[in-house]
């Protein structure tokens, strides 16, 4: 069994009852996990995992594959400042999603758990403005080794990994300067 705390980034059905979530963990990187019973009624899951949720976990790592068993979760932090406003909400969802598209599975690095957890708990208790997504972006193309003071963060992602999340044009134009 192993032992983490990790960020719920997305959420698919698996089966009736289960879910497949994926994570932002400190010590694995981005894991996905099956969670057989978790949208069964009266799962000890239920109410526990949700999107951005901060969770310990537990899980048996996959013997082929990459999709791990969920044994249990506790849950840390439950950022529910994040559903009060939907440009909040938005926010934290093209942070998860260019972790998505930028970040391999697996990879064990804690600068992605860090960088995203102080990312979403500053969303979580401040004004979401445009300078808290050009930051997590330029912080993503630093961790990455990209960074370069004379071009745009977003600009260095885009030609690296050939596209950005979508939506980000009408997310910045949404977001206070």
């Amino acid at each position: 069994m192993e032992k983490d705390t990790g960020t719920i980034l997305r959420q698919q059905p698996l089966g009736e009852h289960g879910l497949i979530i994926t994570w932002c963990t400190a010590r694995h990187g981005i894991i996905r996990t099956a969670a057989r019973l978790a949208r069964k009624p009266g799962s000890e899951l239920s109410g526990q995992v949700d999107l951005f949720h901060e969770c310990e976990l537990l899980y048996r790592p996959a013997t082929q594959g990459d999709l791990h068993t969920l044994s249990s979760v506790n849950l840390i932090s439950p950022r529910l400042a994040l559903r009060s406003q939907l440009t909040r909400l938005r926010l934290a969802s093209y942070m998860a999603r260019l972790l998505l598209a930028t970040v391999e599975a697996g990879a064990p690095d804690a600068a992605w758990h860090k960088l995203l957890s102080g990312a979403l708990d500053y969303v979580a208790t401040s004004e979401p403005r445009r300078a808290v997504l050009l930051h997590f972006e330029k912080r993503v193309a630093e961790l990455h080794g990209l960074f370069t003071p004379e071009q745009l963060p977003h600009h260095v992602l885009l030609r690296h990994f050939q596209h950005l999340p979508a939506g980000r044009s009408e997310l910045l134009e949404a977001l206070p300067s």
